[in-house]
């Protein structure tokens, strides 16, 4: 066998691992909104530290947004946090860290909730570096930067204990967890993508979300009542090849 026809073979067997790996096999689910595990801290490894505006002088921002991916993974963010880029997270120069920003790319109309917890870009006059997995979500992969629409959604809320008038502490109830397959703030989208999920997935539909008078349209399916029977349903989900993310229910 020539060396030229041996190295035509083996990038032929690249192509196909790459898109077996991303366009084939679908995510594995992740988790949206309202929900964040805790990583400890590595002080030895600390990023720079970063002082944000007192307060935000705006809540909705528009520009260009970027994502960063494999060489950042397992390093500290700016919030301590590390990072893995299969979360839905996001890099702000601005935003609060430990809070949620909801991104729209303005020329596809796709959505998704991040969680702020690192700093940057530090690239030219970006706005925003998304994670992997948010960047997938936008399917913004392949050309590297979108033109979008940021809108802060707050902080990220404190569950507390709250006591009752028979002294009694008390955790208010979750209720529970769905599938969301993609988010679109034009509703023929969303129509389109649940047509074309019902055909792996009978009862997938809309729900609508409200952010600052702009509607988000959600294609999403079932109720499940804790994460691992979400999660289990997700991974099946995702072997047809399909991107699928679990949030919570609010």
């Amino acid at each position: 066998m020539s060396r030229s026809s041996l190295i035509f073979k083996l990038s032929i067997l690249m192509a196909l691992f790459f898109a077996l790996s991303f366009g084939l096999t679908g995510c594995i689910p992740y988790i949206i909104g309202r929900s964040y595990p805790e990583y400890p801290y590595q002080p030895s490894h600390q990023p720079p530290k970063y002082y944000p505006p007192e307060q935000i002088s705006h809540n909705v921002e528009e520009g260009i947004a970027s994502w960063y991916g494999p060489g950042f993974q397992g390093r500290p963010t700016a919030s301590g946090q590390i990072y893995n880029m299969y979360d839905l997270t996001a890099a702000s120069k601005t935003l609060p860290l430990d809070s949620y920003a909801y991104v729209t790319d303005l020329e596809n109309h796709r959505s998704v909730e991040v969680y702020v917890n690192d700093r940057g870009p530090y690239y030219g006059d970006r706005i925003l570096d998304l994670s992997y997995a948010a960047a997938r979500a936008l399917n913004m992969l392949g050309p590297g930067t979108a033109l979008v629409r940021v809108q802060y959604l707050g902080p990220k809320p404190i569950v507390r204990n709250i006591v009752n008038s028979y002294n009694v502490k008390y955790v208010p109830p979750m209720l529970g967890y769905t599938l969301q397959f993609a988010a679109y703030t034009k509703k023929p989208l969303a129509l389109h993508k649940v047509k074309q999920m019902k055909k792996v997935v009978p009862g997938v539909h809309v729900i609508t979300k409200t952010v600052r008078g702009i509607f988000y349209y959600k294609v999403v399916f079932g109720k499940f009542k804790n994460l691992k029977d979400a999660y289990s349903f997700a991974k099946i989900i995702t072997k047809y090849g399909y991107d699928v993310y679990v949030t919570k229910i609010e």
